[in-house]
């Protein structure tokens, strides 16, 4: 904490000798660059890298060894034989010093900033996100890292990724502070002792010398403190990037991949380098491809975030920065051979997946079985993945077929809403609503009214979507047009009587109608889900494969 002005202790500088300068190099953020005038004090701070052979000249005086706004590209000239020689240098000098933080100024042509150097950005692969003045990293999941704070007066580190940075390049960094406080205090109220102190270390040095202050009116001493603190470089071995990277730290996640003769549970981990294989490693372990199962629950952490995760038929993946094949195609489990588990996900997603492992109950799916062991083609059999399946193909092959799409691409707000229509993972009366919802946007708010329209016929006025397509259907001789129109009715009911208002007497009459168990959430999605595949499936085979062009049905 700062002393109050006109203090002794503010003049003597005693916080920043007792507790600044000892904090450098030991806390989670380090100030790199800092400048402030706030009268009577005035304080900067800034940085370099040195070599080896600069340390010992830096500890040989007091002043700094970079100035603020040194270090950039120049040339110097001298004499060799007898001729003038012109040298480029990389950081303006040859002497074992280069800057970490650049002071960019354009003599008022420009507004000035500070960046920071481009070894070191690349050096973490940081993404700079300039209107916050961020420096960014990112973890396993692709979630930011806050890595450095730039602001127009202050530029600090996560102390962190400024070692292993010197841990890479095996430069050291030097801390300089230079500080300027003005007193009251005469000379005369002093302690002789105090006029001027110096301090040594191996790798630090400062100087305070407290003046008579002859050239402002208002005070009659001043202080000024200048310090350097180097921080050397941590062993190659702490770089943090391959191929020093700190997975090997983690410890290994065990699962449960069956049970002994006694019923207990029997685990194992996943790490793919303690498992056997079909090339005889580690005979007496467990295989690589020993299923694990789940509960399905798991997956809803990946459900939750669309924009990050995908959940596709066999495969979660995360970004571009990772993916693991799963088997989602059974219906009250997921699986996961042990192997991947250990070798494609991030440790933290082991855990998180360890939450929701169990003993197994039966065996992969037929889908899974036949892809991973028959390398055959196969279809999934999930109800909401042939969902995804069919969505995406009469999609994709209507518009190829008639020049126009059925249902309408959703807004960049919904670009998600195919990836979230799922089977439930809890019996949870809110994912229920939540799916009826996403299949009724899907179905009946995103149909082409327009060109529907255009085609059916006769239309009565404000008539809506599902009658719309009816009209449509009807004018094209749909053999199955009743039941997919019922089938579209009785989804919008559910949604307009349940996931859309307060639950009344008219939910259960749909419900009551349909004859679904709503204490089997789960079911009704199903139901739900198989029936519109179906419908979907049907359109697709009448309109696609065998139907005619839609132009020669217009009104």
């Amino acid at each position: 904490m700062t002393p109050k002005p006109g203090t002794l202790e503010f003049l003597l500088q005693r916080d920043v000798i007792d507790d600044l300068l000892p904090k450098i190099g030991k806390e989670q953020w380090q100030t790199l660059y800092s400048i402030g005038d706030n009268y009577p004090h005035q304080f900067s701070m800034w940085c370099a890298l040195l070599d080896g052979n600069a340390v010992s000249r830096a500890l040989e005086h007091d002043g700094w060894d970079l100035r603020i706004g040194d270090g950039k590209p120049g040339f110097s000239r001298g004499q060799a034989e007898g001729k003038e020689v012109t040298t480029y240098h990389r950081f303006g000098r040859s002497d074992g010093v280069r800057p970490l933080i650049l002071y960019r100024s354009f003599h008022g042509a420009f507004p000035k900033y500070v960046e920071v150097d481009e070894e070191f950005r690349l050096f973490h692969d940081l993404a700079e996100d300039k209107s916050r003045g961020f420096l960014l990293s990112f973890d396993s999941s692709g979630r930011e890292i806050q890595v450095v704070r730039v602001k127009p007066k202050e530029v600090q580190v996560q102390l962190k990724y400024l070692r292993q940075f010197q841990a890479g390049n095996g430069m050291y960094i030097a801390i300089f502070v230079d500080s300027v406080r003005y007193s009251l205090i005469s000379l005369g109220n002093l302690p002789p002792d105090e006029f001027e102190r110096i301090e040594v270390g191996a790798l630090s040095r400062w100087r305070r010398n407290v003046v008579e202050c002859d050239f402002q009116d208002n005070f009659q001493t001043f202080s000024r403190l200048l310090a350097k603190v180097i921080l050397a470089p941590p062993p190659m071995e702490k770089a943090g990037i391959w191929p020093f990277t700190d997975d090997g730290a983690q410890e290994d996640v065990v699962f449960i991949i069956g049970v002994d003769e006694e019923g207990k549970e029997v685990q194992h981990t996943s790490n793919p380098d303690k498992l056997s294989n079909y090339f005889g490693a580690n005979p007496s372990a467990p295989h690589y491809l020993t299923p694990v199962f789940f509960r399905r629950e798991v997956l809803g952490k990946y459900f939750a975030e669309p924009e990050r995760y995908s959940v596709s038929d066999g495969q979660l993946a995360c970004l571009s920065l990772w993916s693991c094949q799963i088997d989602n195609n059974l219906e009250s489990h997921v699986a996961v051979f042990l192997g991947d588990l250990g070798r494609d996900l991030p440790y933290e997603e082991r855990l998180h997946w360890r939450q929701f492992n169990v003993v197994p109950d039966g065996g992969i799916s037929e889908t899974n079985f036949r892809r991973s062991f028959l390398s055959q083609f196969t279809d999934a059999s999930a109800p909401d993945l042939i969902f995804h399946h069919e969505y995406k193909r009469i999609t994709r092959d209507w518009e190829k077929k008639h020049g126009w799409p059925l249902f309408l691409a959703p807004s960049p707000a919904d670009a998600y809403l195919l990836d979230t229509v799922r089977m439930p993972v809890t019996n949870s009366q809110a994912e229920l609503d939540e799916q009826i919802g996403l299949l009724a946007k899907l179905l009946i708010d995103s149909l082409n009214e327009k060109e529907l329209a255009a085609r059916a016929g006769v239309v009565e006025e404000g008539a809506k979507g599902i009658s719309k397509l009816a009209g449509f259907l009807k004018a094209t001789q749909f053999a199955e047009c009743q039941s997919v129109i019922q089938l579209f009715r009785d989804l919008q009911t559910l949604r307009s009587t349940g996931s859309a208002h307060r639950k009344g007497s008219s939910y259960k009459e749909i419900i009551a109608k349909l004859g679904i168990d709503v204490t089997r959430k789960p079911d009704v999605v199903r139901r739900i889900l198989e029936e519109t595949s179906e419908a979907l499936r049907a359109l697709r085979l009448h309109y696609c494969e065998a139907g005619p062009q839609s132009d020669s049905h217009r009104a």
